[in-house]
């Protein structure tokens, strides 16, 4: 009986001949997109970043015209956020075909959506790109995003104050009671008239007197 440790090693040595001679198919699927299957080709509609194929790795740069759609994915697409778009070397890309049919030196650097025949792919080297064959080609809208508006909290409802209670009136002091009238003097018993009434008749006695002596010296 073979032991355990032979049975593994032989099992390691399968696998790893097994990764090897699987072809990279699966990375060169990621290189396209995924847009069609390697083996079959298609017009569609596919959204990219147009830059020059010397920017991408594997991109057939050799003309001042050669570009390749980087960032691929399928359309159509009614706006991007923004215009200006960029890629990195290792970025999934296809070869342009054709750039003649639509393509403008203006629309490098931006967002394209192109219309064309997208060719199948046999090689197996991930770096080999799959060609698009243009038949149109446009400038994707660009709609930049809203900006959310911070609605502004309502305004918090005041509480009604019930109105206060009037103070209380101060009772107006009552008014002083008027001081009793002073009596009428009275003159004591023992006073009289009498001497007031000698004196008027005294008056009248010299008067009477002296009228007398005035008419006998007339007389005289």
């Amino acid at each position: 009986m073979m032991p355990v440790r032979y049975v593994f090693s032989a099992a390691l040595v399968v696998f790893a001949f097994g990764l090897m001679t699987v072809p990279p198919a699966s990375a060169q699927q990621r290189r396209d997109g995924a847009l069609l299957p390697q083996e079959q080709s298609g017009t569609l509609t596919v959204v990219g970043c147009l830059v020059p194929a010397k920017t991408v790795r594997g991109g057939k740069g050799t003309k001042a015209d050669d570009y390749v759609l980087a960032r691929p994915r399928r359309g159509p697409v009614e706006s991007v956020p923004e215009g200006t778009c960029s890629a990195d070397s290792g970025a999934d890309a296809l070869q342009i075909d054709n750039p003649e049919k639509g393509i403008k030196a203006g629309m490098v650097g931006r967002w394209v959506a192109i219309n064309g025949r997208l060719e199948r792919e046999t090689d197996k080297n991930p770096d080999n790109l799959r060609e698009l064959d243009v038949l149109s080609a446009r400038l994707v809208p660009v709609v930049p995003p809203r900006v959310a508006v911070a609605t502004p909290a309502p305004a918090p409802t005041p509480r009604l104050r019930e109105p206060e209670p009037p103070a209380p009136v101060a009772a107006a002091p009552a008014p002083a009671p008027a001081p009793p009238p002073e009596p009428a003097r009275v003159l004591p018993h023992t006073a009289s008239n009498r001497p007031a009434s000698a004196l008027v008749g005294l008056l009248l006695l010299a008067g009477a007197l002296t009228l007398r002596a005035f008419r006998l010296r007339q007389e005289g």
